[in-house]
């Protein structure tokens, strides 16, 4: 999430972009590339081509850009989804709005390991929302997850800083209260 432009009276604030599309574009070029000139080398290669094809066409379809625009002289909360199949345009009144959370908590992946793989680490993923009053929830931005460098057994965990510090000037702005809800362990920025 990046604030596009604030003045007294109004603030832009834009989540996404052509990324996934430049993504999924690169998967596609790659699986059709591979397709030909590697479906001779393995008889398997042809369908490991088609799923990077595949799975480049889901990315661009599924991405998606948020732009939430706040007006204090009309009262109103501007909301914009944008995808390259569908959207979402609602607007929201700034007086409905309870407070802004940004959410943290630690994911981890399902996969077993194999070999002599070590097993995944958890991640922290983290959300900021508008809250409503009568309970409904509209997300400021897409999920994120944190960056982890392992340097031997040590973990070193990134985290969301600048995505927090943006959502509580977004409710600064509104005039709203700001949480941050997160996990218990939440302080440790170092795993022995």
């Amino acid at each position: 999430m990046k604030i596009v432009s604030q003045s007294s009276d109004e603030l832009v604030l834009k989540e996404g972009s052509t990324q996934g599309i430049v993504v999924g574009s690169v998967l596609v070029v790659a699986g059709v590339l591979a397709g030909i000139f590697l479906r001779d080398a393995n008889p398997y290669m042809i369908w490991i081509a088609l799923a990077a094809a595949l799975v480049g066409i889901a990315v661009i379809l599924f991405s998606s850009s948020i732009t939430v625009t706040a007006n204090k002289t009309s009262g109103q909360v501007l909301y914009q989804k944008k995808r390259i199949v569908g959207g979402q345009d609602s607007n929201y009144a700034i007086a409905e709005i309870f407070r802004i959370e940004t959410r943290k908590q630690w994911q981890v992946q399902n996969a077993p390991p194999s070999g002599n793989q070590q097993p995944s680490m958890p991640q922290l993923v983290a959300q900021s929302v508008i809250v409503f009053k009568d309970g409904r929830e509209v997300p400021l931005d897409h999920q994120k997850t944190s960056s982890t460098t392992t340097v031997g057994p040590v973990v070193l965990m990134g985290g969301q800083g600048a995505e927090t510090a943006i959502a509580a000037q977004v409710a600064k702005f509104l005039n709203v209260p700001f949480q941050e809800i997160a996990p218990p362990n939440m302080g440790m920025s170092i795993q022995l």
